[in-house]
């Protein structure tokens, strides 16, 4: 309970710190915004994934990629004959 007290608090302590930049932030310095996330410790910040191709990975791996050449990927992407329901 005590550590959700703490979270809320600095949620609300940077609101006002956000706030308080962002009405004296120099448009031409700093072009974005500044957000309530800035400044508070408790954001989890995530990085974004890279995307990559199979082959790049596999590369980084020091392997090599071999498709296989398989007609078809799985036997069931080809579609099922038609049924008469009658």
């Amino acid at each position: 309970m005590a550590e959700a007290k703490r979270q809320h608090d600095w949620h609300i302590a940077s609101s006002v710190m956000a706030l308080t930049a962002e009405i004296n932030r120099d448009r031409k310095r700093r072009r974005k915004p500044f957000k309530p996330d800035d400044f508070n410790p408790y954001t989890v910040t995530r990085s974004v994934p890279v995307k990559a191709t199979v082959e790049q990975v596999a590369h980084l791996l020091g392997t090599r990629f071999q498709p296989r050449e398989n007609d078809s990927p799985c036997p069931k992407s080809e579609p099922d004959p038609p049924t008469s329901n009658c």
